[in-house]
This record gives structure tokens, sequence and C-alpha cells, in this order.
């Protein structure tokens, strides 16, 4: 009795090794026909406590900004239609700086830090979003900057006429996606815990 006891906990012990390989090769094999795997970016002190947009970031805050602008614009005047009077001009470029934007944070694509959200192309790419935080405030700090420094009648102006407000922002020899201007910052490689 107590042979086949012994055979029967060495068969089990065989049977789990087997199991265990199989279940080992099979996961190998599937990682091996590619597998995705997500992390949030790796944020350092300037992202996470700086009030300040980090200026790499800055090309991609601004085209973000200028979308709110167009769509908001866009909107009130019903495609062109209606002219704005000033009151509600200023009204529209203050409700666009004062709206939630918690809607965007940082992603990494591609190896570079970027911001990602509605009105940028990095939204559609696959990956962990950091948002809240100190993103939304930056936000709406440099709307307000974007404001103050060109004023609302002109970025109106801008919109009604044939140049977009992100060439006219971002784009132009002052802006920050100009190349002359543009700063990125790549992810230096390393071992990523995975979600």
């Amino acid at each position: 009795m107590a042979v086949t006891v012994h055979c029967s906990v060495v068969l089990l012990h065989v049977l789990l090794f087997v199991v265990l390989l199989l279940f080992t090769s099979r996961a190998q094999e599937q990682q091996s026909l590619g597998s995705f795997k997500f992390s949030g970016p790796d944020v350092n002190s300037e992202e996470s406590e700086s009030m300040h947009m980090p200026d790499y970031l800055k090309c991609d805050a601004c085209r973000i900004i200028a979308y709110q602008f167009t769509e908001k614009l866009t909107k009130v005047t019903r495609k062109g239609t209606k002219t704005l009077s000033e009151s509600e001009i200023i009204d529209s470029f203050e409700e666009v700086c004062e709206s939630s934007w918690d809607d965007y944070g940082i992603k990494e694509v591609e190896s570079i830090k970027r911001l990602s959200g509605p009105g940028i192309e990095t939204k559609d790419v696959p990956g962990v979003m950091q948002g809240g935080g100190k993103w939304p405030y930056r936000l709406k700090e440099m709307c307000y900057d974007y404001v103050g420094n060109t004023g609302e009648e002109e970025l109106y102006d801008i919109f009604k006429s044939k140049k977009t407000l992100e060439k006219y922002l971002c784009k132009d020899a002052k802006g920050p996606c100009h190349p002359k201007n543009l700063k990125v910052k790549k992810v230096e490689p390393e071992e990523k815990e995975e979600l």
C-alpha cells in the first residue's frame, strides 16, 4: 500500500511538472508573438512638482490650447456665419482657459515624453497616460499667457483669417513648435514595472 501511495505522489509530481512546462512554454510563445506592455511614464521632480510647463512639453501644450480655442470659436460662430461682439470674444477665450483640462496628461510615445488628450495625435497612441496633478493648472496658465500676450481680438482675427491658430501660436518663429525652439525629452531605456 505504501508503494502505491508513493507511486501516486511521484506520478502527481511528474504530471504537475509537465503541466508547468507546457504552461510556461505557451506563455513564452504568446509573448514572442507580440504582446503589449504598458507602464506609466516615469516623471521627474520638474514634471511632478513645478507649477510651470516643462520646456519640452510646450509645443504639445500650445497645440492643445490652439485646438481648444478653435473648437470653441467654431462652436460659437456657428462655422463662420456669425461675427462675435467684443464681449463674446472675451467670454469665449475665458471659457476655454477656465475649462477643465482633466482630459490631458503625460504619456511616453516612442520613448519621448509627450502630452496626450483631445486635439493631439498622441491621444490615439496606445499607452498609459498620467493625468491630473499639476497638468490641468499648467495648461490653464499657458492658456491665459497666450490670451494675455496676444489679446482676444487678435486671436479671434487670426481664427477668422486663413491662418490657423496652431500655426500662429505654435509654429511661427517665436512659437514652441518652430524647429529652432522645439525641445524634446527622450526617455532613457530601463526596466519598467509592467501593469
